[in-house]
């Protein structure tokens, strides 16, 4: 017999490990890039820090392809009016 033992998952495990969707502006992605950006810097002791480090890289992947899709979609935009106005 097999059996597995649950772990109750917790307001504060749930909130932890759902992701959640935010309206930020450019701007503020930027200024929160610029600090994590501070975080990862050797003389921060807080590079050393694997978990965190990790956590940071994965936001720094998220929000970077936030700003990438939005000019790539400015960039087709762009493209589509020219050809237009051809």
């Amino acid at each position: 017999m097999n059996t597995t033992q649950s772990v109750p998952q917790t307001d504060e495990n749930r909130y932890l490990n759902t992701t959640h969707k935010c309206n930020l502006t450019g701007s503020q992605l930027s200024t929160i890039l610029y600090i994590l950006e501070g975080y990862i810097d050797p003389t921060n002791d807080n590079s050393y820090d694997p978990d965190c480090r990790e956590d940071i890289d994965r936001i720094f992947v998220e929000l970077e392809s936030v700003t990438d899709n939005y000019y790539a979609q400015l960039e087709e935009i762009n493209e589509l009016k020219s050809l237009l106005n051809e």
